[in-house]
């Protein structure tokens, strides 16, 4: 680690102990800042840099995800009708289990056919 990012560490470290006692004082921001001879602006501007290290930190692995346009053309699923059993508490209704990509889902005959379509291009895309 180089001596910038260790001096900007320790600074960090100083801010979150202030941002700590502002909260905890009771006052607000403003209030505390003028009491303790900071300005708003550079609270608020430390405030934010130990956010975004916080979230760095908890949430390293969050990959952008690249969506296909809308233009694309949606391929028909066929559905077997093996894959339609009867509910176990009536014998009324139906439901289908359908496995794509990893991911299962499970409809009753209600799902209409304009929804089941939206879910399984979105979970496609998944």
């Amino acid at each position: 680690m180089s001596t910038n990012s260790k001096i900007h560490q320790i600074r960090l470290s100083e801010w979150a102990a202030r941002i700590a006692d502002q909260q905890s004082s009771g006052l607000s921001v403003p209030q505390w800042c003028e009491k303790n001879g900071i300005t708003t602006h550079k609270y608020f501007y430390w405030k934010r840099l130990l956010k975004s290290q916080v979230v760095d930190q908890v949430l390293p692995d969050i990959v952008p995800v690249q969506l296909p346009s809308v233009s694309e053309p949606i391929t028909p699923i066929q559905i077997p009708s093996s894959t339609y059993t009867s509910c176990a508490t009536c014998t009324s209704c139906t439901s289908a289990r359908i496995l794509i990509n990893g991911i299962s889902i499970e409809l009753d005959s209600s799902a209409s056919e304009e929804f089941i379509r939206t879910l399984i291009k979105a979970v496609r895309y998944a």
